[in-house]
């Protein structure tokens, strides 16, 4: 299973990063786009 949020990565509670994961790391956007554009070309 692959998540995505905002940012790449996870962080602590109160780490005030918006858009970073307080759970599970994360895929961010940017690397969630080219994955899906190359899942695209190849179906």
């Amino acid at each position: 299973m692959i998540e995505s949020y905002l940012e790449d990565g996870r962080q602590e509670i109160g780490g005030g990063v918006f858009g970073k994961s307080i759970t599970d790391p994360c895929l961010g956007w940017e690397k969630i786009e080219a994955l899906l554009l190359e899942m695209a070309e190849l179906a």
